[in-house]
């Protein structure tokens, strides 16, 4: 009962996890805000996304459980570790761009993050289905799968809205991190997958470590760190290598002061969008008096200079002071 609880634990918690922090990441910065425009139809998408690779795993879990095909362990290990990487780059590109939700469809990363675990856990659910129809099964392995499984969800809304609620400034790097160390498991297990599916073979198959029982899957602490962080007991050296390869330096890009986004301020594009609608509104037309003053709304004075856009224009220059000590 409790390794069919374990198993649920593992399969959802990752896919959770990082499927809340995004939301957290291309959502609201404080608790009770609402997205606004583009980044809230990003959240959307993500969650569209997650949806749909559940949905999808569950149909490709029911065909080769009750079809005639079969799924073989090498295949699926090829299958988790391509997803993986996709997975992966997904996610990095949202750590490293602001304006990820741009640069790669969130629906796109949401739906990878799902899926690459995807396949296994509902084999392993239709399978606990199948026992329980059995008459000589039981409904108890199901019910502790699908315990595991709210318990993963449970675990990444918490996440989610615990992140949500920090100050906009940390919200970056405590999720930025967070990604960053999630993902690097999620990199690793896809390179190990390959190993084990046969398309990277013995590359670096070596035993890096043995961690033995501090990290057993069938216990508590042992699924934990396996659903979150990706650690197995066994890791092999390529295994280790990409992790450690693909941490360091996403830590320190996601954790920079300066990203890789947008180099101008979004205030210097408010102020041209300002000048923009100053100008177009100050402008003389064909039947306008170049010289009088305007009744709409006093903008132009006598000496025709368009006073409000001057303003508006010359608040920036002036909030700043002149090179020369001049204070206008």
């Amino acid at each position: 009962m409790l390794g069919s609880h374990l198993a649920g634990l593992r399969g959802g918690l990752e896919a959770a996890l990082l499927v809340g922090v995004l939301a957290a990441w291309w959502g609201a910065g404080r608790s009770g805000a609402r997205a606004p425009g583009r980044r809230g139809g990003a959240v959307r998408k993500l969650w569209t996304g997650a949806a749909a690779a559940a949905v999808g795993a569950l149909a490709v879990g029911w065909v080769f459980t009750y079809g005639t095909r079969e799924l073989t362990p090498e295949a699926l290990k090829v299958l988790g570790g391509v997803l993986s990487v996709a997975a992966a780059g997904c996610v990095t590109w949202a750590v490293l761009r602001p304006d990820g939700a741009r640069g790669v469809p969130a629906g796109a990363a949401g739906f990878l993050v799902v899926a690459r675990e995807g396949p296994t856990t509902a084999l392993f659910l239709w399978a606990a289905v199948s026992a329980a129809r059995d008459e000589a099964g039981s409904a108890g392995p199901l019910g502790m799968v699908l315990l595991g499984l709210g318990v993963a969800a449970l675990l990444g809304w918490g996440v989610h809205l615990g992140v949500r609620r920090l100050p906009e400034a940390r919200l970056r790097a405590v999720a930025g991190g967070v990604l960053a160390v999630v993902t690097a498991g999620v990199l690793a297990r896809g390179a190990r997958d390959l190993q084990d599916g046969g398309p990277l073979g013995g590359l670096l198959a070596g035993r890096a470590v043995d961690l033995g029982g501090a990290v057993a899957p069938d216990r508590w602490p042992g699924a934990l760190l396996e659903g979150v962080f990706n650690v197995s007991p066994d890791p092999t050296v390529l295994q280790v290598a990409v992790w450690a390869l693909y941490l360091v330096p996403a830590l320190v890009l996601a954790l920079a002061p300066v990203g890789f986004g947008r180099s101008v301020p979004v205030g210097v594009e408010e102020q041209k969008r300002t000048d923009a609608r100053a100008g177009a509104g100050g402008g003389a037309g064909p039947d306008a008096d170049p010289g009088g003053p305007r009744s709409a709304g006093g903008r132009r004075g006598g000496g025709g200079a368009d006073t409000d856009g001057e303003r508006l224009r010359d608040g920036p220059r002036r909030a700043g002071g002149r090179a020369d000590g001049d204070p206008r």
